[in-house]
């Protein structure tokens, strides 16, 4: 395996040395006032982050615990939530709320569109029964942003719980969870944040926590269970406050490492370097004569999905790239895979040290394939949207 590999792919992404020597400190335990003081030191950075003053939990575990949290604790089996699918990442939520035994309705857009708050607005007219909505912010699997204020505003008039998964833009993206009004907004350590992967997040609403207590059957998980967590948390919170499981230490003190990154560079001149990254690089990719597959209006501020010419297969550019450049490119997924590539820009690989290069390495190895693109453009392209 290349060792020195870059990470260009939409997660898990490029972490600092900085975290990486954390990870390197001597093993800690998971309780007692030390480990106690880097949780609360945790919890208040990521509420910065987050835009939030909601109960939050760090679940030891990826993301993907964090979704089903959610999922489990939102809807009764038997209940109906509605799943808003434009990718991957929606079939994923569909697949949780199914094993819950809970009823789905799905408003979907192609892959490549965003979900829009006509369509929510129609599926929820046509179906009262309907309490919970859940939406991918930014699907990673195709590229595509959709616009979270003015859905959230309507499941606030429609009063319905919603879940959004933000583990591909919180971080990198300006989420004000509370003035949204998100009631169980989840992500993860391993993208727009700059950690490792193994730590979901999820903050939890006042509202989210009236719909859980008012359950007529408690929610079937121990392990994912906020009640559980909660209450562990209440009763251990000066020796234990994880809850009933081994805080995974080295993954905080990364994770607490990365954070202090975020918050030192300002959240404001963070989500603006990820709009650069995400133009600039657009920017290139015309400039060589490639097309994109998400409009605009719409891309991703923290991976870009193109397309690739014809006759050109994205496995076989990427295997190129990675063997004669050291860059690690992602396919894409479902009817996707092998049409167009994924180019992550998030956290440290929001930045021209990261994407020149692959610029580069796109550009020379669709030359070396034959393609008829456009030379010499790109990264000129880039620059002057991004700056130096």
């Amino acid at each position: 395996m290349n060792n020195n590999l870059k990470l260009m792919i939409p997660g898990p992404t490029e972490v600092s040395r900085e975290v990486l020597c954390k990870l390197a400190e001597p093993v800690r335990p998971h309780y007692g006032p030390e480990f106690c003081e880097l949780y609360f030191e945790v919890l208040d950075k990521m509420r910065k982050v987050y835009q939030t003053e909601n109960d939050f939990y760090i679940i030891a575990a990826t993301s993907s615990s964090a979704m089903e949290i959610a999922v489990s604790h939102a809807v009764e089996p038997g209940g109906k939530m509605l799943i808003c699918n434009n990718g991957v990442f929606g079939d994923r939520f569909t697949e949780m709320a199914e094993a819950y035994a809970i009823e789905v309705v799905t408003t979907r857009s192609e892959y490549g569109k965003p979900i829009n708050a006509a369509q929510i607005k129609e599926a929820l007219e046509s179906d009262p029964e309907i309490s919970v909505l859940a939406l991918v912010h930014n699907e990673s699997s195709t590229g595509v942003e959709s616009p979270l204020e003015p859905i959230m505003a309507l499941a606030r008039e429609k009063n319905i719980l919603t879940i959004v998964d933000t583990v591909s833009s919180m971080g990198g993206v300006d989420i004000k969870t509370d003035e949204l009004g998100i009631d169980f907004c989840v992500s993860g350590s391993q993208k727009c944040f700059g950690a490792l992967a193994g730590l979901g997040f999820i903050s939890v609403s006042a509202l989210a926590w009236e719909r859980i207590n008012a359950r007529k059957k408690p929610v079937a998980s121990w392990y994912l269970n906020l009640n559980i967590l909660k209450s562990y948390r209440e009763k251990w919170r000066q020796w234990h406050p994880q809850g009933p499981n081994t805080a995974p230490v080295s993954l905080y003190l990364g994770l607490n490492q990365a954070l202090d990154e975020i918050l030192a560079e300002g959240l404001k001149k963070r989500f603006a370097r990820h709009i650069r990254a995400r133009d600039a690089l657009r920017a290139a990719m015309r400039a060589m004569g490639l097309k994109l597959f998400v409009e605009n209006e719409f891309a991703s501020k923290t991976l870009t999905a193109v397309c690739l010419p014809e006759g050109v297969g994205g496995t076989a550019l990427r295997g190129n790239i990675q063997e004669n450049h050291g860059i690690l490119l992602a396919g894409g997924l479902g009817d996707t895979a092998n049409t167009v590539i994924r180019i992550g820009h998030l956290a440290h690989t929001a930045a021209a040290e990261y994407l020149v290069p692959t610029i580069t390495a796109i550009e020379t190895e669709l030359a070396a394939m034959g393609t008829p693109i456009v030379r010499g453009r790109a990264v000129p392209a880039f620059r002057e949207v991004f700056g130096e």
